[in-house]
């Protein structure tokens, strides 16, 4: 079994403990309150320290605050042999290599909640065997080779959890219409998962599905008017690019 120590016990750890259960991995993580419940599994080990953490794994998951995640690794010893991997939003591996020298630096996103149920991307950069093994235990693994566009992907962090509020906008509207509000929440998951799978798995584009789906006079087409004239589609752009700023450190 392959030991990984987890800085950082947080929703995410609980979220990707979850998703591996089973899968050939044991957990060493640090301590805090949600440690102790996360103690209680078989998989998972507790440490008495951050530094007790890193002695024990030679694989390295750091899930601390952005905010100060750097600050902490920097008062930690790694050695050389270890691999550190990040998923704290905004990381550049640069200041992340800096931080853990000598071992080798890797980042990653993942939406969180999905990966607890082996459902949502993660990305990786750069490549690295060990963690992709891992990462594929969670959903489907996107490897990056430049920088540049690793950054712009992880965007989808921000565009995963707006998903949910937009979800349950569209099940308050159907239960507010006289549908009853759980079968109306199974509605919309299975219509989004039905339509995700064509995007999946069509080789046309979308300039060539959408046509089709917005006949004349239908009520897609209704409804897609209607949006655009609010401009809610549009809006998306605009939105993305904060968050982009955001994942660029430029802001």
């Amino acid at each position: 079994m392959t030991t990984i120590g987890i800085l950082g016990t947080g929703h995410l750890a609980e979220f990707l403990i979850r998703g591996a259960a089973g899968k050939g991995f044991g957990f060493l993580v640090a301590p805090s309150r949600r440690a102790k419940t996360l103690g209680a599994r078989p998989d998972v080990t507790l440490a008495a320290s951050n530094q007790q953490v890193v002695d024990g794994a030679d694989l390295v998951l750091v899930c601390l605050p952005a905010r100060d995640g750097l600050a902490i690794l920097q008062t930690l010893r790694f050695h050389a042999g270890q691999s550190v991997l990040s998923a704290m939003a905004g990381t550049r591996l640069a200041p992340l290599a800096a931080a853990v020298g000598p071992a080798a630096a890797h980042c990653t996103m993942m939406p969180g909640h999905a990966n607890a149920y082996g459902a949502g991307p993660c990305l990786l950069y750069p490549a690295d065997p060990a963690w992709h093994a891992f990462l594929a235990t969670l959903g489907p693994v996107h490897g990056f080779t430049d920088e540049t566009a690793f950054v712009t992907a992880t965007a989808f962090g921000a565009l995963s959890g707006a998903s949910f509020f937009l979800m349950d906008s569209l099940t308050r509207w159907f239960a507010a219409n006289g549908m009853d509000g759980s079968d109306a929440r199974r509605l919309i998951a299975e219509t989004l998962i039905g339509n995700a799978t064509v995007l999946l798995n069509e080789t046309a584009s979308l300039a060539e599905i959408t046509p089709g789906i917005a006949t004349p006079g239908g009520i897609t087409e209704a409804l897609v008017r209607a949006l655009g004239a609010k401009g809610a589609l549009d809006a998306w752009h605009p939105a993305l690019d904060i968050v982009l700023t955001r994942v660029r450190g430029e802001s």
